[in-house]
């Protein structure tokens, strides 16, 4: 760690905090630690942090609100990255008579630009709604639900490689598939550009409250988790398939199937990551002993 400390130190505009606890950086609320936190406050300081940290081959990590993830125990050997001061803006122009692009930050929260959204009558993200992600998060896992997926809406996104180098490409030449926008490895996204349609405020702001009622309704909203745990197989949902296996309610220390819906692994209080990784394996046992099926995770176990 005093090697990193002298290695980044000198780095402008970058504030760095050092073993730090990983809890808010998950919504499961798994306790951690990692071992550097780097919160740069322009593009430019990004930019030069990644150089570096490519050139030194130190590990490192971006992270939004940490939704989609099981970060590993103890204390993580990575320099975890978070944009939202230096990737939070959003901005907005009209397309044409119908149409209105945003360009949305990586680090701004989603919900943040669904409130905006509401407010002035933009459709085309309503689906997304009740989602705990930010910008950046939801691009590059096309976040979406059976209503439709960001890749619907997206007009471009630009990001920079592991060097620190700015790069941008258009939707077309993206090959976006379920729950991944098809953007390069390691890549961080700075921004997503968004072609939404306009529509009466408050025909937006009904959608958004049904989707929430549907979700409520129908998800452990209560409970620290990561959402959907498992990619849905071609035929038959993973929920479906885990409630059948009679997983629903199985506990491994404190984290749980959630009765409300099998395809969600909740923490009950006290969850670690041994935890979640075994119940994961579990399941994944045993919906392949009683069905055939191999069920692919949705949720990214990081690696220590």
């Amino acid at each position: 760690m005093s090697d990193w400390r002298h290695m980044l130190e000198d780095l402008k505009d970058i504030a760095l905090s050092w073993d730090v606890p990983l809890e808010r950086f998950n919504t499961f609320r798994l306790k951690g630690k990692v071992r550097c936190l780097a919160v740069p406050e322009t593009v430019e300081a990004l930019e030069r942090l990644l150089d570096r940290l490519h050139r030194r081959a130190v590990p490192w990590v971006v992270l939004g609100r940490g939704s989609n993830v099981v970060i590993p125990s103890g204390t993580w050997e990575r320099v975890l990255i978070v944009l939202d001061r230096c990737a939070g803006s959003l901005w907005w122009e009209r397309a044409d008579r119908d149409r209105i692009r945003v360009g949305a930050g990586a680090g701004l929260r989603l919900s943040r630009l669904l409130g905006v959204c509401a407010r002035h009558g933009w459709s085309g993200l309503e689906g997304l709604v009740g989602i705990p992600a930010t910008v950046g998060g939801a691009v590059v896992m096309n976040a979406g639900t059976p209503q439709g997926a960001l890749a619907d809406v997206l007009e471009e996104v630009r990001y920079l490689d592991v060097q620190g180098k700015r790069h941008r490409r258009r939707r077309e030449d993206l090959k976006a598939s379920y729950r991944d926008m098809g953007l390069p490895e390691r890549c961080v996204v700075l921004e997503a550009v968004l072609t939404l349609k306009k529509d009466d405020p408050s025909c937006v702001q009904q959608r958004m409250r049904r989707t929430m009622k549907r979700r409520r309704a129908a998800q452990p909203l209560d409970l620290p988790s990561a959402g959907c745990i498992f990619k849905n197989p071609p035929d038959a949902p993973a929920g479906a398939l885990i409630d059948r296996a009679g997983l629903k309610g199985y506990r491994i220390g404190g984290a749980q199937v959630s009765p409300v819906h099998a395809n969600w692994i909740v923490n009950c209080g006290g969850a670690t990551p041994e935890d979640v990784k075994a119940l994961i394996g579990h399941v994944k046992a045993t919906v392949r002993q009683r069905f055939g099926v191999d069920l692919e995770e949705e949720v990214r176990v990081l690696e220590p």
